[in-house]
């Protein structure tokens, strides 16, 4: 029996829950947010809770955009939305890595092409569910996690400078400074597994016991709800966008 029709006797469904939102600073929101079939850029902090079968591969995303305000939005949409187009083919590390790449020089020839983006950047953190398990990637200081009993894990890798001031890689970055996306091969655990994804509107805002503590919350809905609620009392100084991903057992 092989690892995908295993998963398939394993797994029934996936929700997702996901907020993406203006915070209480900017002007606009330069975060995007790729939820399954689901790409949001709302200035409305609503949370949108999707559940569908279990069909891999199945992909969620965020991402937050530099390079000012009209274009910081267009990079975090355009890389969200090329991202729900191309990773249907993607079938292991190597497919995800190149995949992403693509997306980065993509980025860079359309703000090469569109006046007033040249220079326009986002960074982007994601996983992919497939039948052999879930591949999680970014580029830039936008995180996934790993939720088990509660324990929350960093899976991604900051690409920031010292005491997180700047971003040191970011998709649309010219193509003479290679890209290097960070990606790694996540199992799941039969009884289900957790991944929270989030710009740094969230981790950057929360202090590192208050993110754990509200990663206890049992479920999806109200983690995330739970997120966003802190996010604001805490000033929102930034855009802010975070999506909790169940992968549910059978039974």
């Amino acid at each position: 029996m092989t690892a995908s029709t295993r998963q398939a006797q394993t797994f029934a469904t996936v929700r997702v829950c996901a907020v993406t939102a203006r915070g209480a600073v900017r002007a606009g929101n330069e975060d995007a947010v790729l939820a399954l079939d689901w790409i949001s850029q709302s200035p409305r902090a609503r949370v949108s809770d999707l559940t569908t079968a279990w069909t891999p591969p199945l992909a969620c995303a965020v991402a937050d955009g530099l390079g000012g305000h009209s274009a910081g939005e267009l990079a975090s949409r355009l890389a969200v939305a090329d991202l729900a187009n191309r990773y249907i083919a993607w079938d292991g590390f190597r497919a995800v890595h190149d995949g992403v790449v693509a997306i980065g020089h993509a980025l860079h020839d359309t703000a090469a092409r569109q006046p007033g983006t040249v220079g326009m950047r986002t960074t982007i953190a994601g996983v992919l569910l497939t039948g052999d398990g879930a591949y999680v990637f970014n580029v830039g200081d936008s995180r996934v996690y790993r939720i088990t009993d509660g324990y929350l894990e960093q899976l991604s890798v900051d690409d920031a400078g010292p005491g997180g001031a700047t971003v040191t890689q970011c998709l649309g970055d010219p193509p003479d400074a290679p890209l290097a996306p960070h990606v790694a091969h996540a199992p799941l655990d039969p009884a289900g597994a957790r991944f929270l994804l989030c710009t740094d509107g969230v981790h950057g805002q929360l202090d590192e016991r208050r993110l754990r503590a509200i990663c206890r919350a049992p479920d999806a809905r109200a983690l995330v709800e739970n997120l966003r609620d802190e996010v604001y009392a805490a000033g929102a100084a930034d855009n802010l966008t975070a999506v909790v991903i169940d992968v549910l057992p059978r039974g």
